[in-house]
């Protein structure tokens, strides 16, 4: 799992208030990250601390397995869909961890987040995806045998036109985006950022 977002903050504005502090041969850590995906079921937790000043470069990343001292999680998180994953608030009290467990040395941690994150993005847009493709058509079949007036539903045609076109749009993005990711066009990061606004919001309009 990989631990980045902190409750009421985005990380994209690198305000990690995660505190970390170098001490021979532990890095003691506290504090917490929010809405981790696999916490409770993963191994090994890769996250983002805050080990210097502001911005990018006082973020290093840091390995914590599963069973270290001060590791703990919260309450499982009440979802609407995705019920395969677990996911839940990990915190660190007093968590001490290996200087040998942070990866690509001091200060790598957003290059190393920013890299993994694309991609999260394109999986959580294929998710949600398939979950409003997957609406639409139960709707489809559930309007065309409900009647209502003396007439099928389903000749009430306009909402499921934009249902359609939400799915539609959505799959686009979706392959754009992939596509971009795979080629590593510059215009990458921001596609993919975009694939996942749309396909999130039309999942939860469809």
């Amino acid at each position: 799992s990989i631990g980045l977002s902190e409750e009421e903050k985005e990380f994209q504005t690198l305000a990690l208030d995660f505190a970390s502090k170098e001490l021979e041969p532990n890095m003691q850590t506290w504090d917490e990250k929010a809405f981790i995906s696999g916490a409770t079921v993963s191994d090994v937790y890769l996250v983002m601390v805050r080990t210097g000043g502001e911005g990018a470069k006082g973020i290093s990343a840091l390995i914590v397995e599963k069973g270290t001292p001060g590791l703990s999680f919260g309450k499982l998180e009440s979802k609407l869909g995705w019920k395969s994953q677990p996911t839940a608030i990990v915190n660190f009290e007093d968590c001490a961890v290996p200087v040998v467990n942070r990866i690509g040395g001091e200060g790598f941690g957003f290059n190393i987040a920013m890299q993994g994150l694309n991609g999260g993005r394109i999986n959580i847009s294929s998710t949600s995806l398939g979950a409003a493709q997957k609406s639409f058509e139960l709707t489809k079949d559930h309007l065309s045998v409900r009647k209502a007036f003396g007439t099928e539903l389903i000749n009430n045609q306009f909402k499921m036109a934009d249902m359609a076109t939400s799915v539609v749009t959505s799959r686009l993005i979706v392959r754009q985006a992939a596509r971009a990711l795979d080629q590593r066009l510059p215009s990458a990061s921001a596609l993919c950022a975009m694939a996942k606004l749309h396909a999130t919001d039309s999942c939860f309009n469809v």
